[in-house]
């Protein structure tokens, strides 16, 4: 089992006497005495609302009769991020996600592919049964607009480049379907690109594949030639498409020029190719390695964001953006009447106000029904703040 992880909020409120009972089955609290104009101590500080579930009815009363109408209180809300997770997981059907079991299955392919190139008896038909997976998966994020919630957690540091993969593919595929609606063929050449795309470190040693540091200039040298090596095997196993070579050979091309293999720039970069380096950037700035800790989603929106103009095509980025809106899937966030829950996408255009799973009402009390709220057409509610990221979910 993992470890708890809880997150605590405390949000303090003034209530009118009228919604007393609402908070009696919640965890709020007195946050002052509450004192009548003779100095009598009527509702201590303190005191929790739970304990008065039997005589809220005489309590307001005496209180209106004092001519107090409403209340200070506090709420300690504690998000378990395990359970939140859980309950993401459980949500999976109403997300609509990537089926799990495709998922599983592509890693499984992307590795037992790796494994044949290293051992020298990759034959056409491996690759182009990996590839076929691709046009599957671009099937499968044109009807689950929920992508955030497709990319795989990487469990080990052996699973990284095929869960890298597969994330890839995924979300390569996803953005072009934004940049270019209704173009299927582009969606399944970026789907089945992003799963070949780093083909190539098949060919590089192990050695500098799975090193924990920082490459040597020489190392990093060898480490440059997988994007050339994974186009020659493509074009080896009878990959055809010009758009899925574009992005094997091209992901690691970069708007000014400064990237490899080709040192190409701006619109000289294949379209593809530009959609497959924001993708690949993004994924590995938010997964787990040996030798870094996962950033949060909305981190590593903003490192890409400040290298924009030196990186990354503005107009992808823009894309990848406005996708996951300011609260991207998995974010924990606190709405703006004390409830919480996690965001689980973006509407349209609509960064600010995202579709929010609720885990906690506004009393403080637990919902335990499947309780989705769009704040995009819902008057007067905003995220207050964001609480926690809770990153990828496993597969």
């Amino acid at each position: 089992m993992p470890p708890e992880k809880i997150v605590e909020r405390t949000t303090k409120r003034r209530i009118s006497l009228g919604e007393l009972r609402e908070y009696t089955n919640g965890i709020a609290t007195v946050t002052e005495d509450v004192v009548s104009m003779n100095g009598t101590v009527l509702l201590p500080r303190g005191t929790q609302l739970a304990s008065l579930m039997s005589s809220v009815e005489d309590l307001e009363k005496t209180l209106r009769r004092w001519g107090i109408f409403s209340i200070s209180i506090t709420l300690n809300n504690k998000l378990n991020v395990n359970e939140l997770e859980h309950m993401l997981k459980n949500a999976e059907a109403n997300l609509s996600v990537i089926d799990p079991q495709l998922a599983r299955q592509t890693v499984t392919q992307v590795s037992n592919v790796y494994g044949r190139i290293t051992d020298g008896v990759c034959k056409p038909e491996d690759i182009s049964r990996l590839a076929e997976q691709g046009r599957n998966l671009a099937k499968e994020v044109a009807q689950a607009p929920q992508v955030m919630f497709c990319l795989g957690q990487v469990r080990s540091w052996d699973e990284y480049t095929y869960v890298h993969s597969l994330n890839v593919a995924l979300l390569g595929g996803f953005l072009a379907s934004r940049l270019f609606p209704g173009r299927l063929e582009l969606m399944e050449s970026m789907s089945m690109g992003g799963i070949l795309h780093d083909l190539g470190k098949a060919r590089v040693p192990q050695e500098i594949l799975n090193k924990p540091g920082r490459l040597s200039p020489e190392e990093f040298e060898v480490m440059k030639k997988h994007a050339v090596y994974g186009a020659e095997l493509a074009v080896e196993n009878s990959v055809t498409d010009e758009r899925v070579l574009s992005v094997i050979r091209g992901h690691h091309e970069r708007f000014t020029g400064s990237g490899y293999p080709d040192g190409l720039e701006k619109d000289a970069i294949p379209v593809e190719a530009r959609i497959a380096a924001v993708a690949d950037v993004f994924d590995a700035l938010t997964a787990q390695r040996v030798y870094k800790p996962p950033m949060e989603t909305r981190s590593a929106i903003s490192i890409m964001l400040e290298n924009m103009e030196g990186h990354f095509d503005p107009q992808v980025v823009r894309t990848l953006l406005t996708s996951l809106g300011l609260y991207p899937p998995g974010t924990a966030v606190e709405l703006s009447d004390g409830s919480i829950g996690v965001a689980v996408g973006a509407r349209g255009n609509d960064l600010l106000r995202p579709e929010v799973l609720l885990q906690i009402d506004r009393t403080g009390r637990k919902v335990s029904d499947m309780r989705i709220i769009d704040l995009s057409r819902t008057e007067g509610l905003f995220v207050e703040r964001s609480l926690h990221d809770t990153g990828k979910l496993a597969f």
